[in-house]
């Protein structure tokens, strides 16, 4: 969780009660770790921010196939910000998509905003541009503010981080593209020292990337999985995930694939993953250049 998150659920709905540090830092315990999952798994269920508090109180969380239709619709947030997302878009107001966006990932995690907002919606106003040329305004204007705001925060994470290092690849299209700015920033905030590389690169160029640089994984889209592939995981000894929908092992044909590894769909599980995974192999150091 990021800290704007955790403090905008302390200060404005009263769901998080840290102490404080001698020097004023806040402390979460046990109990507040705790919480914060009951708080993920309500959120999840898409019982408002803003109701949490008082479910969780009650003691009596209300299991989703008990939730009637009424009471999702009405409940819903994500209904709320899909209608504003929606409002700004067809207008082109970048500053007012941008307060909406903002207001959004500091009541909820990126993954969550991005499963139940982002994605949904990109997709929506991607297919409806193939068949009305007319909406093309609308998805180009929201490929352009997520693309530039995603990378400012992926900047923002990954200058604080100090991590292993990944490196991700885009070598397909927009689509793919959004999804790994999603990528970087969740890894980046989580620690890991990210870079980027766009839809020019091809797998032939990684080898002699991988061995100058040092970087202790390599994030692809699972639509590269080839003998190429294989052959760069054992040439370069570098751990290899892969993310997307198509998983290597339902291709018929395919070689098995040794040093490589499947990413969850789960936004929220990728982390989980490459902690557990890179835990077993010793970090790369990467000393920074000195500006001149």
């Amino acid at each position: 969780m990021n800290t704007v998150t955790l403090r905008a659920w302390e200060r404005r709905y009263g769901l998080l009660k840290p102490r404080r540090t001698p020097k004023g830092h806040r402390l979460y315990s046990r109990q507040d770790v705790d919480r914060v999952k009951q708080v993920l798994v309500l959120l999840e269920q898409g019982i408002p921010v803003g109701r949490v508090r008082d479910v969780l109180d009650s003691g009596e969380t209300p299991p989703m196939h008990l939730r009637t239709a009424q009471d999702v619709q009405t409940d819903d947030p994500w209904r709320h910000y899909c209608s504003l997302f929606q409002r700004c878009i067809h207008k082109l107001d970048t500053r007012s998509l941008e307060h909406t966006f903002n207001e959004a990932v500091s009541l909820y995690s990126l993954e969550l905003v991005a499963k139940k907002l982002i994605l949904p919606l990109y997709q929506q106003l991607w297919q409806q541009q193939a068949m009305l040329p007319s909406t093309r305004a609308d998805y180009a204007f929201l490929h352009e503010f997520l693309c530039v705001k995603l990378g400012s925060r992926y900047l923002h994470y990954n200058s604080r981080a100090n991590g292993k290092r990944v490196l991700l690849v885009n070598t397909q299209t927009h689509a793919v593209q959004l999804e790994t700015l999603l990528l970087a920033n969740i890894i980046s905030q989580h620690g890991y020292q990210v870079s980027l590389l766009g839809t020019e690169t091809t797998l032939d160029h990684l080898p002699l990337i991988i061995e100058r640089a040092e970087f202790d994984a390599l994030l692809l889209p699972s639509t590269d999985v080839s003998d190429s592939l294989q052959a760069l995981s054992i040439m370069t000894q570098i751990t290899v995930f892969l993310s997307g929908e198509a998983k290597p092992e339902s291709q018929p044909g395919t070689a098995p694939l040794r040093n490589i590894h499947w990413l969850p769909e789960e936004l929220s599980e990728i982390c989980l993953t490459l902690d557990k995974v890179l835990a077993k192999e010793p970090a790369h150091v990467l000393i920074p250049v000195a500006a001149v």
